[in-house]
């Protein structure tokens, strides 16, 4: 009976700290944000994020933009695409979403003019969670935006669930034009004298279009005329992903069955003294 008992606690011994090796840990994360572009240059939006699990694509270039799309891309107003998201197969996995404002140097509601940062903290799900999305309209214009094509292009943590993060650096050339409106003063977002809900409608496609030489010298609400335009090159968004991981759980699990593994050494030494 006592060798069972010894055997039996082996078992349980390693099954504990076998089990937990294929679960992953949630991991606390700060994104930040930072524009890039120099002065006068380009501001950014409010910008959306979204942390899921792969799947959520929210357009494709050369197609038409969806509702979602037109409305970050023509008044950065994100809540097309909050609405997107929470219907989603990737919200419904466990993704989750959430906007980040300016907090240094941003101007009204948030807007990243250039220089600005803004940053959040979030507990992030390796698994539901691995890849991030981002959105935000660039402005002054009509209806251009940045944000990532490809859903799995920004991996926060690798297969087996490790932390990868790091800085991501946007130029110029990630800049999308959202084909759904004509490039002009007329009906263009963060202009002084234009009404960004004027819509000159153009039908087009989504296409990568960083010439910005339809807005010359543009005031804006933020005081400046906007002369520096983004060229190809030109960086306009860095994005920065750090986290503090906690423990594995192999390793908290492995140390609180040290004391499982004592008991079985004080029974086995008991077992031989009597046998």
């Amino acid at each position: 009976m006592k060798k069972y008992q010894s055997l039996s606690l082996s078992a349980l011994f390693l099954t504990a700290i076998a089990a937990p090796l294929s679960s992953a840990q949630a991991a606390q994360v700060t994104l930040s944000f930072s524009n890039l572009s120099a002065a006068n240059g380009a501001a950014l939006t409010p910008i959306f994020l979204a942390l899921h699990n792969g799947s959520f694509d929210a357009f494709n270039a050369g197609a038409a933009a969806s509702s979602a799309i037109k409305s970050v891309a023509e008044l950065g107003d994100v809540s097309g695409l909050a609405s997107m998201f929470a219907a989603s197969s990737a919200a419904a996995a466990g993704g989750i979403s959430t906007t980040v404002t300016a907090s240094v140097n941003g101007f009204g509601p948030g807007v990243f003019l250039p220089g600005a940062s803004g940053s959040i903290t979030l507990n992030l799900d390796p698994m539901k969670n691995r890849y991030l999305s981002y959105f935000s309209m660039v402005v002054p214009s009509n209806d251009r935006f940045i944000g990532n094509d490809a859903p799995t292009e920004i991996e926060l943590f690798d297969a087996q669930g490790n932390f990868t993060g790091g800085t991501f650096v946007e130029n110029g050339s990630s800049i999308w034009d959202a084909g759904t409106e004509l490039d002009g003063a007329v009906g263009a977002a963060f202009a002084v004298g234009s009404n960004a809900l004027d819509n000159p409608a153009q039908n087009g496609t989504i296409q990568a279009n960083y010439d910005f030489t339809a807005y010359p010298g543009l005031p804006t609400p933020a005081g400046y005329n906007f002369t520096n335009f983004p060229g190809a090159n030109t960086p306009l968004l860095q994005i920065s992903a750090v986290s503090q991981v906690p423990v594995p759980g192999a390793a908290w699990l492995f140390g609180s069955a040290l004391p499982l593994f004592g008991c079985m050494r004080r029974r086995s030494t008991t077992s031989n003294l009597s046998a």
